[in-house]
């Protein structure tokens, strides 16, 4: 992050620590004071801006070196035995000051958004949408995107988004042309061999969409979490379509071939699939769950559903989300989530007498209460061992944001 003298990073990193303030002498530019703001906030340290308050989003560097000038001079020989212990002292303390587990921040999940808020960008969305005939429908969800990422927090850290409508138009674009490729091919399969060829050829089709929607799903799914970033540390998915269309495809084979009784095996492995490519910076998230853990809920969810008309659903997905997420862990650190399945159908069950009331008018309302029942019932166990990932990451280069080749593009066709 920063590029200096082994001894003048430790005069600084003394300074600090004893109380003193540090500032660059050399003016840099708003995106690397970013980068160096949400680096030195991530460790602890208290960052002000000169000149203004920093922007509220701008785009993250994925290394940037920040040069500074310092009055001491570079040792030119190694520092051995006590002098090197003397040395790193300053290095130390300000590793142990930086220590997640005693951030004063505690590592709570929070949402701060509002539905007026919310109300507010979905009514100009509307509008423009009206206007330009639909395509600002990508600018519009981009912006919904963006306040709901951003009203979202972690360790008292904002999350933020920095897609943009234009890639979600690109994608959609690419996914139309594509669609209308493969119409034109139908087409012109019946008219050079017939209606029944045609049939055959549009079945084929079918069978070839659902093929793709694993590797869709993929694509849309790496887009959000490499324009997703938290303390100025980009999110990624390594996950490949193919692996994700092998899965898919097994996945429901087999709960067809068994009846259904697959299927809990299915979920715990799509659960594998997806958390176990998922990366914060250089490290991964885990997932330990197997279909075996939930597959006494699925039998007694068999059981209860047409009993209860349907309304044991709740009941079964609150169970199925607390144990997919007892068992996914990050960084030293494991998920805990405690929402019943009475709280899960009185969250759902107000959200559809709202809707129904206000005639769809109180959706924005609906999503804030949704995202905000997730954060007041997710939690965090254990120490996670942030700071390690943030120094780690910064060595790292553009996770997630890899060039396009050929077809395998970082899209979001804007589902």
């Amino acid at each position: 992050m920063f590029k200096m003298a082994p001894q003048q990073a430790l005069s600084i990193i003394d300074q600090v620590t004893r109380g003193k303030v540090w500032k660059f002498k050399k003016q840099v530019s708003d995106q690397q004071a970013q980068v160096a703001e949400n680096y030195l906030t991530g460790l602890g340290f208290q960052v002000e801006r000169a000149g203004g308050e920093a922007p509220a989003a701008s785009p993250i560097a994925d290394r940037v070196d920040l040069e500074d000038e310092a009055p001491q001079p570079v040792a030119s020989e190694s520092v051995e035995g006590a002098d090197a212990e003397k040395a790193m002292a300053p290095a130390k303390r300000v590793a142990a000051a930086a220590a997640p587990g005693q951030s004063p921040k505690g590592l709570n999940i929070g949402f701060h958004g509002n539905g007026t808020g919310l109300l507010k960008i979905m009514f100009v969305n509307w509008l423009l949408i009206i206007v330009t005939f639909g395509i600002y429908y990508f600018w519009g969800k981009t912006k919904i995107r963006r306040y709901l990422w951003e009203q979202s927090s972690f360790a008292g850290d904002r999350f933020y988004y920095y897609g943009t409508g234009g890639e979600l138009f690109k994608g959609a674009l690419l996914f139309t042309v594509i669609l209308i490729l493969f119409k034109l091919g139908v087409e012109g399969t019946g008219q050079m061999m017939g209606p029944e060829a045609m049939m055959t050829a549009q079945t084929l089709l079918t069978f070839a969409i659902l093929l793709l929607l694993p590797a869709i799903m993929v694509g849309a799914y790496r887009y959000r979490l490499s324009r997703t970033a938290w303390r100025g540390i980009r999110f990624s998915f390594r996950g490949t379509r193919k692996s994700a269309t092998a899965l898919y495809v097994k996945g429901y084979l087999l709960t067809f071939l068994t009846l259904g009784f697959y299927w809990p095996y299915f979920v715990a492995q799509k659960q594998e699939f997806w958390k176990n490519n998922s990366y914060f910076g250089n490290k991964e998230f885990k997932y330990t769950g197997t279909g075996k853990g939930i597959f006494g809920e699925y039998v007694l969810f068999l059981l209860l559903y047409p009993i209860t008309l349907g309304i044991y659903m709740f009941w079964y997905q609150a169970a199925v989300d607390r144990y997919n997420w007892s068992k996914t862990e990050f960084a030293g650190g494991r998920f805990n989530y405690d929402a019943t399945g009475g709280q899960w159908f009185g969250l759902h069950f107000v959200n559809f007498l709202l809707l129904m009331l206000t005639m769809g008018l109180a959706y924005p309302w609906v999503i804030v209460r949704t995202r905000q029942f997730v954060a007041d019932h997710l939690s965090v166990e254990g120490q996670m061992q942030l700071t390690e990932v943030v120094q780690q990451a910064q060595k790292s280069s553009a996770l997630g944001e890899g060039a396009a080749d050929g077809f395998d593009m970082d899209v979001d066709i804007g589902f």
